[in-house]
C-alpha cells in the first residue's frame, strides 16, 4: 500500500499540484467522534516550480486508491530549512461557525440538516433519528455546540449514540456502531502496544438539581445583596449513587428550568447520575492500521494481560484515531470506549 493520490489545488484555478514527490515526512490523519474536525498534517519541501501552498487550498489524499481526506489548508509554517508544515481540516471545520438559532420541536436529523446547510457543506443523513426534541433557543453558539446538546438528549432518551463524520468532503450523520468489524485487535493481530487507565477524576456520585425562585418584586427592582438573598428561594432534589462510601462524596450541582416540578427535577438528577456516576475507562491501542479503523466503528479487542485485570474480550467503539502514513505503512493510535 502507498499514497496513490496527494494533490493541492487553489479554488478557481485549473492547476493541480501532485505533491507526493516533495513530501518531507509522514502524513498524519486524526479523526474524533466528539465534535471536532478531521485533521491532516504533513510537510512539503519547497521546489522552484512556482508552487507555494496557500490557506484555502483544497487538499485531496488517497491511500491505496481509497479516499481518505478532502479538505482545505487552514495553517502553514515555513522555516529556514525551506520546508512547509501544513495543517488542513475537513468540512467539519465549518461546524465551528457560530450562529443564533431557535430550534422548534424537531429531531437531530432535522437539526443536523439545517446546520449543514447553514455551514454550506455537502451533507448526508446515513442514520435517521425519529426522537423529537423540545424547542430550544441557541444564542451565539457554534453548530457543534448546538448539536452536541441535541445528541446528548437523544442518547439519554433512546440509548442511541449519533455522531458526525466527514467522508471525503461529505459530512455524514451516523449512529454508532457505524460498522461492526469481525476481525479482532489484540495479541498477534494488528496490535503493537497498549495503555489502559481507570479514573474517577470526573465522576459525580451525588447530583443536586436546584431550582431558583425569586419574588416578582426582586425580579423588577434593584436591591441590596441581603434583600436579594431574603427574596430568593432554592428548591433542591438530590440523587446519590452507591459509590459514596467507597469513593467519597463527589457532588455536582445542575440548574433546573424555572418551572420544573419535583418529578422533572428527580428525573434530571437520575439521568445525570447515570451518565456521570461511572469511572472512566480509557484504552489506547497502537496498531498496524487499516482504513476502517476510524471513530464510530467497533472492533472486538482481545488482550490477555487486559483480561487479567478484568477487561475481557469484547467489542469496543473507536472514539478517536490518529493514522500515520509513511512509505507503504499505515500505523495508528486508537482510543477505545470501554463498556463496563
Amino acid at each position: 500500500m502507498a499514497v496513490t493520490l496527494f494533490t493541492i489545488q487553489t479554488p478557481g484555478t485549473k492547476t493541480v499540484w501532485d505533491v507526493r514527490d516533495i513530501l518531507e515526512s509522514e502524513i498524519k490523519w486524526t479523526t474524533d467522534i466528539d465534535f471536532s474536525a478531521g485533521q491532516l498534517t504533513f510537510k512539503l519541501v519547497e521546489v522552484d516550480e512556482g508552487f507555494t501552498p496557500k490557506n484555502g487550498d483544497v487538499v485531496k489524499f488517497r491511500w491505496d486508491h481509497e479516499p481518505v481526506f478532502k479538505g482545505k489548508i487552514f495553517k502553514f509554517d515555513y522555516d529556514e530549512s525551506e520546508v512547509f508544515t501544513i495543517t488542513a481540516y475537513d468540512n467539519l471545520r465549518y461546524f465551528k461557525n457560530q450562529d443564533s438559532l431557535i430550534w422548534p420541536v424537531s429531531t437531530i436529523t432535522q437539526r443536523f440538516t439545517k446546520a449543514a446547510k447553514l455551514a454550506g457543506v455537502p451533507h448526508k443523513v446515513v442514520d435517521k433519528s425519529t426522537h423529537k426534541l423540545t424547542a430550544e433557543v441557541c444564542d451565539s453558539k457554534s453548530y457543534f455546540d448546538m448539536l452536541k446538546e441535541s445528541f446528548k438528549s437523544t442518547r439519554r432518551a433512546t440509548g442511541h449514540r449519533y455522531f458526525l463524520f466527514c467522508n471525503y468532503g461529505t459530512v455524514e450523520l451516523r449512529r454508532s456502531p457505524h460498522k461492526k468489524v469481525k476481525r479482532y485487535i489484540g495479541d498477534k493481530s494488528y496490535m503493537t502496544g497498549f495503555s489502559y487507565s481507570r479514573s474517577i477524576e470526573d465522576v459525580a456520585n451525588v447530583v443536586r438539581v436546584v431550582r431558583t425562585d425569586k419574588s416578582k418584586k426582586q425580579q423588577t427592582s434593584a436591591t441590596s445583596k441581603a434583600a436579594e438573598a431574603k427574596s430568593t428561594k432554592l428548591t433542591t432534589v438530590t440523587k446519590q449513587g452507591s459509590t459514596v462510601e467507597r469513593w467519597g462524596r463527589l457532588q455536582t450541582v445542575e440548574k433546573a428550568k424555572d418551572k420544573a416540578n419535583a418529578a422533572q427535577m428527580k428525573a434530571k438528577a437520575a439521568s445525570i447520575l447515570k451518565s456521570k456516576g461511572k469511572q472512566a475507562h480509557t484504552l489506547k491501542l497502537d496498531v498496524l492500521g487499516t482504513l476502517d479503523m476510524i471513530p464510530g466503528n467497533e472492533y472486538p479487542v482481545k488482550v490477555k494481560s487486559l483480561k487479567d485485570i478484568g477487561v475481557g474480550t469484547k467489542y469496543m467503539l473507536i472514539t478517536k484515531s490518529t493514522h500515520t502514513f509513511s512509505g507503504t505503512t499505515d500505523t495508528a493510535e486508537l482510543e477505545m470506549k470501554v463498556r463496563w
